[in-house]
Parts: C-alpha cells; sequence; structure tokens
C-alpha cells in the first residue's frame, strides 16, 4: 500500500502536468490568435502554415521547453501501443519500422526506442526543423541508455499530406493530434483524409495506423472509415483513460491486404 506522503507526491506530479498542459495550451492560442487575428477563418488558416509552427516551437526553444506532450504522453500510451511493437511474424527484417507522424516536442517515439527489449528504427517527422532538432539532441544526450543495440531513432522534415517515403515500407504511423491540428485548419476535413491516406500509403499490409485524439468517435469514425474502404482497413478505438479527468481516444486503422483490382 502506498503510503500518504508517497500517494500526495503522485496527486502533486499530475496537478502540475495538467497546469503544464494548459499553460501550453493558452500559449499556443495566444499565440495563434496574435498571428492571425480575431477571426476563426485567420487562426484556422494560421493553423495549416508552416511559418506559424516554426516560429511557436521557436519560441518554446527560447524559453527552454524541450519535451512537451499534446493530449498524452509516454505513459498513458505506452500500455496501448506496446501491442503494436513487434516485427511481423514473417517479415525478412529483424526490426520493427514506425513513423512518429508530427512529433513536435513529444517524447513518446524517443522513450519507445529507448525501452524496447526488440529492436525498431523509429523516424520522427514534422514540418518543424526547431522541433527537430531539440528532439535529436534529446536522443543523442540519452543513446547510451538505449535497451537494445540495434534500435535506432531517426528524423525527417516531411509534410503529413505528402511523405516523401515509398510505398508499404511503416510497420506502424503514430499520429498523436497530428490530424486534429490538420482538421481544424483552413483545409479542414478534405486535408486531413488525406493525411490519413498518406498514412495508409506507407503503411505494411496489416499494418496499423494509432491516432490519438480529444475527437469524439461520431465524428472521427466518419472520417477513417470513409477513407479505410479503399485500402480494405477495419477501423476501432479505445477510450484513454488519464489521471488529470480528460477524456481521449486511441482509433486504430489496421491496413487490410493488397488490392489486385
Amino acid at each position: 500500500m502506498n503510503s500518504p506522503v508517497g500517494e500526495m507526491l503522485v496527486c502533486t506530479g499530475r496537478l502540475l502536468h495538467v497546469a503544464r498542459v494548459l499553460t501550453c495550451r493558452a500559449q499556443m492560442k495566444r499565440y495563434l490568435s496574435s498571428a492571425s487575428g480575431s477571426s476563426n477563418d485567420d487562426l484556422a488558416n494560421a493553423m495549416g502554415k508552416r511559418a506559424t509552427w516554426e516560429n511557436f516551437y521557436k519560441t518554446q526553444s527560447e524559453q527552454g521547453t524541450k519535451q512537451f506532450d499534446w493530449f498524452v504522453g509516454y505513459e498513458e500510451v505506452v500500455d496501448l501501443v506496446s501491442p503494436y511493437l513487434h516485427k511481423p511474424g514473417k517479415s525478412h527484417r529483424s526490426h520493427l519500422v514506425a513513423l512518429d507522424l508530427g512529433c513536435g516536442l513529444s517524447n513518446v517515439a524517443l522513450k519507445m526506442c529507448l525501452s524496447s527489449e526488440e529492436p525498431m528504427r523509429i523516424v520522427c517527422a514534422d514540418i518543424v526543423m526547431t522541433a527537430l532538432e531539440t528532439m535529436r539532441q534529446q536522443y543523442q544526450s540519452t543513446r547510451g541508455a538505449v535497451r537494445n543495440s540495434e534500435s535506432q531513432l531517426l528524423f525527417t522534415m516531411a509534410d503529413a499530406s505528402q511523405l516523401p517515403f515509398r510505398d508499404r515500407c511503416f510497420d506502424v504511423v503514430l499520429d498523436k493530434g497530428t490530424t486534429d491540428v490538420v482538421i481544424r485548419s483552413s483545409g479542414g476535413s478534405d486535408l486531413a483524409k488525406t493525411v490519413v491516406q498518406e498514412s495508409l500509403r506507407v503503411l505494411r499490409c496489416g499494418g496499423h495506423l494509432l491516432q490519438f485524439s480529444d475527437e469524439d468517435p461520431d465524428i472521427r469514425l466518419t472520417l477513417l472509415n470513409d477513407v479505410a474502404i479503399r485500402d480494405r482497413a477495419t477501423v476501432t478505438f479505445k477510450d484513454i483513460s488519464t489521471p488529470h479527468g480528460m477524456e481521449y481516444f486511441m482509433y486504430v486503422v489496421q491496413k487490410g491486404s493488397e488490392r489486385t483490382d
């Protein structure tokens, strides 16, 4: 049984986490509002521009922020993601290959790479070089702590709607909030469908797209199912329980067999 002091420390840690999340989101909202003007149309246009996020992450870097997770962090997702982080049984490759789409300053991919017993190669992709450089520095400083010496974290600048990767090269695509940003941008649901299509394109047959979102299943499932039918994919979701009482979802899209028509 935990001691009262231990329980108090856990509770304090959770409160600090919530405060940090709310503070960073408030900063982001203020920054976007000042960058775009007051109208919702201007705000949507700002969210869809690379320059907006470059300036935002530059500001975070200047403030000393080296890590931040939108929605949920590694501790909340590790048990949910772990079942999908195993290399295919019939694959000729010895390691799992994953893509962290729109990684930002999240340390989820970093911790997965460091803690995995099985060898894995994770590509962290984002449109903002400042965020990628910050994460690269963190990876280099912790490289000696990797559990499997064959595991590797790679970094590449990429647009989620035009991924610079060949077809069927990833076992897992992790999307934690990237599609949510796209939906709220001026491109809306059409651009979000393109992002999902690109994610499925680079997935091997049988691979999984894991989306973390605060969007209700009644809305997100419509988007995912519209795209999934093309790749004979199946879509499911799970509720995510968080210690700070916020409601999130993990959407799982498993790519089907290759089309022959």
